[in-house]
């Protein structure tokens, strides 16, 4: 529980969000406290921070390290529950900025018993909370190949899904699959020996499988709606994403309350202007080339910011 988290991209985190003394704030991925921590030294106090995290771990931390906050509050939940978790920690149900970092937190990467590193031998788990009956192993027990080759193709992008499903069920039948790092040589060994890499060939597959069991992206979806009725006027949204797929789900969102794009153009419509709810903030969208030598996570970091009209 003494683990240090170096937030990625924090100084523009703090900047997307705009701060203000009074303000309220809702941190809906705590991990280790490393954004709150910042958000709390920005706030005065008649400021209010709310942090959510479905992490038992992250729970456990929160109690130990942030119980001296007096305008702290957590809740362990899903963050697509933000709407209810508002109206039982603030009034006014409305906020000045929400922070969404999302993906898998770096502490849970670094313990091997959570599953979610194809580095570290573990048990085959990904659930981010661990009350949740389904890992991932029972998972990839219990579906047949094709319903594996679609999740690998649809959350991981893999191109060879369904040649890595059908070993992973092959893998079961000879009850060779056991750890995580199985799992990521059954995965490896699917790939063509004759080329050369840039990433892990186990990457996508291991994402994939940790999105589904999680459902990132039906949370994602509903959370990006809520801030709409949820951010106060002038008040910030900020997203730190770590893959395509989130970053283009978070950018579309955006994109279409911010300058209409999903506005069918034939249509006689007037005054597009008027209906539009979110003005984007133009930051770097990347980490910096230093940041990334101090973190090599930042590297595939995507940040994006939108202000409430």
């Amino acid at each position: 529980m003494s683990f240090s988290h170096n937030p990625v991209m924090i100084n523009r985190v703090i900047e997307g969000l705009n701060i203000i003394s009074n303000g309220t704030y809702v941190d809906c991925t705590f991990g280790r406290g490393g954004h709150s921590r910042n958000i709390l030294e920005k706030i005065g106090e008649k400021g209010k921070l709310i942090a959510i995290d479905k992490d038992k771990a992250a729970e456990d931390y929160a109690k130990e390290y942030f119980s001296k906050y007096k305008r702290f509050y957590f809740e362990k939940s899903n963050f697509s529950d933000i709407e209810y978790i508002l109206e039982k920690y603030n009034d006014s149900k409305k906020v000045n900025g929400i922070l969404l970092d999302l993906g898998v937190s770096s502490p849970q990467l670094d313990e091997a018993d959570r599953g979610f590193s194809f580095m570290k031998e573990g048990p085959i788990d990904m659930r981010m909370d661990t009350t949740n009956k389904m890992t991932a192993m029972l998972w990839l027990q219990e579906a047949e190949i094709d319903e594996i080759s679609r999740v690998l193709k649809k959350y991981g992008e893999e191109k060879y899904s369904y040649r890595i499903a059908k070993s992973i069920k092959k893998s079961i039948e000879d009850k060779s699959l056991k750890t995580t790092l199985d799992l990521s040589n059954i995965i490896n060994n699917c790939y063509p020996k004759n080329k050369l890499y840039k990433k892990n060939p186990s990457t996508k597959s291991f994402q994939a499988i940790r999105i589904f069991i999680n459902k990132e992206l039906q949370e994602l979806e509903k959370i990006l709606k809520d801030c709409l009725e949820l951010i106060e006027k002038e008040g910030r949204l900020v997203v730190i994403s770590f893959h395509s797929l989130e970053d283009r789900i978070v950018k579309n969102f955006i994109n279409k309350h911010s300058d209409g794009k999903n506005i069918i153009s034939k249509l006689p419509i007037t005054n597009i202007s008027s209906n539009l709810r979110l003005k984007k903030v133009k930051i770097p969208l990347k980490a910096s080339d230093d940041e990334i030598n101090q973190n090599v996570r930042a590297r595939s970091a995507r940040i994006r910011v939108a202000e409430k009209l």
